[in-house]
């Protein structure tokens, strides 16, 4: 089968690779839709290690195409898949939280991922979808299914104001979850007009050029809970501390690549919550990627538009570049192998 592979930092390809059969309790999935995630870019980069030979791939969805034995599941169905794989025998494990577990291994980083014609994930990391469902939607469960972790990180409830910091995919499905939360008013930071035009078609009640803007406009006792999106080497964590309200809470999903800052008497005179959201768990009665399923297939008219890009595996590439240059007006791009 074909396989996107890294040869070394900045350099990756399409290469042959045997066709993984599924052991017991694992299916193959012929994958429709892999995104490209930020966390892809910094790998792409060597941020996280020599990615040489490493099979990248987290965000995918696919069809069902062969299965294992003692798999209750049958080809043909459609799914998406939760990429996190934990020892199942750990405490965190134990109470759904796999995503903690010492020896969590991430499809597409310690296990082959989904940018490849072909995948096998073990019957329980499967999630069905809507056989009718559009494949960018499909694709975009995992993106989902972290900013469904954010919100219930941050407590975001019923008549709760809400300031998202960041309008890249995160960002702006965050408008969504946080709605689905109870939200009754959600601010957002977006700096391009593409991301602006599509934070206020996802329903975000204002949107700002950035945190200044949006402070200078509302003040720093308006916003209960602020969701940060960006990460990397920004001061968006310091801008978190300022815009929430005495008493807020901030839910920072954003992975920083640095040491950010965190404006001590701000944080402490306000008596501010900081709380990291680590991808998503399954200690509450339903899953975060079960619910983030369930939003994709009830919003796939309204997030299928994030998708801004499209390729086919041959030119991955080509992706990666475009991925990684926000001249494109990009906000997601996808890979989609198969039909």
């Amino acid at each position: 089968m074909k396989a996107a592979v890294y040869s070394g930092p900045g350099d990756i390809g399409v290469k042959e690779r045997a066709l993984p059969e599924p052991e017991p309790g694992w299916v193959r999935i012929g994958v429709t839709a892999a995104g490209i995630c930020g966390s892809d870019l910094h790998i792409y980069h060597a941020a996280m290690g020599n990615p040489r030979g490493m099979q990248p791939g987290h965000e995918v969805a696919g069809i069902i195409d062969s299965i294992g034995d003692g798999c209750r599941v049958g080809t043909g169905e459609h799914v998406a898949v939760e990429p996190i794989l934990g020892c199942g025998a750990c405490f965190s494990c134990g109470t759904g939280r796999a995503n903690l577990c010492a020896e969590t291994k991430l499809f597409g980083i310690a296990l082959p991922g989904g940018l490849a014609e072909y995948v096998c994930v073990p019957e329980n990391l499967l999630h069905a979808l809507p056989a009718g469902l559009d494949r960018r939607a499909a694709g975009l469960s995992e993106p989902l299914a972290v900013c469904v972790r954010g919100a219930r990180i941050g407590g975001i409830g019923i008549g709760d104001r809400v300031a998202i910091i960041g309008a890249g995919t995160i960002g702006l499905l965050s408008i969504l979850t946080a709605r689905e939360a109870g939200a009754s008013e959600v601010l957002i930071t977006a700096r391009h007009p593409h991301q602006q035009e599509l934070a206020r078609a996802l329903g975000a009640d204002r949107v700002y050029g950035s945190s200044k803007e949006l402070l200078d406009e509302v003040g720093d006792q308006f916003v209960d809970v602020v969701v940060e999106t960006v990460g990397g080497e920004t001061e968006t964590l310091t801008e978190s501390v300022l815009v929430a309200r005495t008493g807020g809470r901030i839910s920072l999903l954003g992975v920083f690549t640095g040491s950010p800052k965190l404006p001590g008497m701000p944080f402490f005179s306000k008596e501010l919550t900081l709380a990291a959201s680590n991808c998503y768990s399954r200690e509450q009665d339903q899953g975060d990627f079960a619910i983030g399923t369930a939003l994709a297939a009830k919003h796939a008219g309204l997030i299928e538009p994030l998708v801004t890009h499209t390729f086919s595996l041959d030119e991955v590439d080509r992706a990666f570049a475009v991925a990684d240059d926000k001249s494109q007006r990009t906000i997601k791009v996808q890979i989609q192998p198969g039909a």
